[in-house]
């Protein structure tokens, strides 16, 4: 039974038993009572997860690993820079441990508070790896409903905790284990610019008055340049009459709009203006430290090559090789239909798509024409249009073709929560600049050149997936090796400049996100290895030999087992089912 421990009182317990008095045993029983534990403390500092700190000292042979003053200088160094991520030092217990620090040697403290002490510094650690890595909160704890993460692997975690113990520069150690991917560091750079413009909070405001725009003249045009680059605009290329407002100065207009989540219409009006009043907002850094850490959330382990899909820019970029290739307008889902936060991995595409009606829809349907095929529950007959209505004992099927609401093509990468990307025969809404309008699935308004470009082969032209597509026949083609697919939402990100663009919080997540990251963190999903299998008492029979085609078509006859051992292929694995999305 698991249950929740404070080390305190288990190491003054183990203090006074005289056969648990030696430093090894009293440590190596104390972290044996963390093994099963829900929660656990040491003199109120709450651990992160006592079984993975008990594997991590079992690995050290159950001995006190800080034992180098230079190392836990150094330690605290690092994380006293955690700032620069978007951490407060104090999610890693930075006050203790400056506390632990100060003192001349750690060696001089009792024994039970040397023991606390060192794993009080064991969970910094462990902490600190796990933050930088998958981020600070899991998101399945943040939003069950719309984020997806798996538990986070043990074995990374404690190979990121030895390899710094080990290293000689554990500040190096740290900073090299692995290298995030371009978006995060353009963010994480821009929290530190950002931070910076605090010093603009006190700045005179702007004069009201009537809306500025081209051909506007006059000392309040001047006023606005002025400011504009107060916040980073480079004026250089700036000449002549700075009191008229002129087509350079609409671009630079545009482009501040657009990094606050604005209208871009190039026009300084009410908006716009409270927006130069305001250019340093302590809530937009905030707004910056979520993003990082959502950011955090999929990009372990991630490979040059992937498809972003940004859900809040209603944007969708294919990368290779570490850089963006292309990019393609997206339609999002609605509020309340949102198209959820995953990381998956593309394996196939469907042309001609056929699309099973939710059941939602069908409910409100009556009679079809024949672009739709109702199969019957019980019998499985097919007639061509009908009376959709009796969803009881049909369901409904819309043949491929050009109106079919997935369009031409869809890109599958199987997830619980059913959602996709794909074609839509609704190019007109591509040229809203608001776009959340699906019923989750994505839809990509350029999907021939995504489907050229991921199936990336010479004999996957554009000139070909239009034959097939004419076709109209349904063709289902793998891709030759899967690419991992991220769908992020993401309310800021910053260009290789530096320069934030904040979106609107069309989901409302932000503000539950901004609470739980503030707050302490006590426990989290660690997927652990599971322990080796009892050897059997029974003496394995021999295999039988690979079937023969005799043995294939002799009527009635049981098949023998291949040789070897048997590997379920993950199409015949048992899966959850999956709810229907609508497109």
């Amino acid at each position: 039974m698991r249950s929740a421990v404070d080390l305190r009182s288990l190491l003054l317990l183990f203090v006074l038993a005289p056969t648990l008095a030696h430093p090894v045993s009293l440590l190596e029983n104390t972290l044996e009572s963390l093994r099963d534990a829900d929660s656990a403390m040491v003199d109120g500092v709450p651990l992160l997860s006592g079984r993975l700190l008990a594997d991590f000292y079992h690995q050290r042979g159950n001995e006190v690993v800080w034992t180098d003053p230079v190392r836990l200088r150094a330690f605290l160094e690092v994380l006293e820079d955690s700032h620069r991520d978007g951490f407060a030092p104090e999610d890693f217990h930075a006050g203790v441990l400056r506390a632990l620090i100060s003192r001349q040697s750690l060696a001089d403290l009792p024994e039970a508070a040397r023991i606390g002490a060192d794993i009080k510094l064991s969970d910094a650690l462990l902490r600190y790896v796990h933050h930088t890595r998958f981020g600070k909160l899991d998101p399945v704890a943040v939003d069950p409903k719309w984020n997806d993460r798996a538990p986070v692997p043990a074995g990374q975690i404690l190979a990121d905790m030895q390899g710094a113990l080990d290293a000689e520069d554990v500040r190096g150690y740290l900073a090299a284990r692995f290298e995030p991917p371009f978006w995060y560091e353009d963010l994480r750079r821009a929290l530190g610019d950002y931070a910076g413009m605090a010093r603009l909070k006190d700045l005179t405001p702007l004069p009201s008055g009537a809306n500025l725009a081209i051909g506007s003249r006059g000392p309040r045009v001047a006023l606005v340049r002025e400011r504009l680059q107060w916040v980073g605009v480079d004026a250089d290329h700036w000449s002549g009459d700075l009191e008229l407002f002129d087509e350079g100065l609409r671009s630079e207009v545009v482009a501040f709009q657009r990094r606050l989540g604005l209208s871009p219409d190039g026009i300084v009006g009410p908006a716009t203006l409270a927006a130069l009043n305001r250019p340093f907002e302590p809530e937009k850094l905030e707004q910056i430290r979520i993003n990082l850490e959502r950011m955090r959330w999929l990009y372990h382990d991630l490979p040059p090559d992937y498809l972003f899909v940004d859900i809040a820019d209603y944007r969708v970029h294919l990368v290779r090789a570490g850089e963006i290739r292309w990019s393609s307008r997206v339609i999002v889902g609605k509020r309340d239909a949102q198209t959820p936060m995953f990381r998956d991995r593309l394996e196939h595409l469907v042309f001609n798509p056929t699309w099973s009606v939710p059941l939602s829809i069908q409910k409100k349907m009556g009679r079809v024409s024949a672009h739709y095929t109702l199969v019957d529950r019980r019998t499985g007959r097919k007639l061509n249009g009908g009376d959709a209505s009796n969803y009881k004992r049909y369901r409904v099927v819309q043949k491929p073709g050009p109106a079919n609401a997935l369009g031409r093509v869809k890109f599958m990468f199987p997830n619980r929560h059913a959602v996709y990307l794909h074609d839509t025969p609704s190019k007109g809404l591509f040229r809203r600049s608001r776009r959340a309008l699906s019923h989750g699935c994505v839809r990509v308004q350029n999907p021939f050149q995504l489907a050229e470009l991921v199936l990336d082969r010479p004999t996957w032209d554009q000139a070909r997936i239009r034959r097939v597509v004419r076709g109209n026949r349904t063709r289902y083609v793998n891709l030759d090796q899967s690419l991992p697919v991220l769908l992020y939402y993401l309310t800021a990100r910053a260009d290789e400049q530096g320069r934030v663009s904040f979106r609107p919080d069309i989901y409302g997540r932000d503000e539950g996100l901004r609470k739980a990251f503030t707050g302490p963190v006590l426990e989290t999903r660690i997927a652990f290895p599971d322990p080796p299998a009892a050897p059997s008492s029974e003496e394995p029979g021999p295999l039988r030999a690979r079937p023969t085609q005799e043995d294939l078509e002799a009527p009635n006859q049981p098949i023998p087992l291949p040789e070897g051992r048997l590997r379920l292929t993950e199409t015949e694995q048992p899966v959850a089912p999956v709810s229907a999305r609508i497109p």
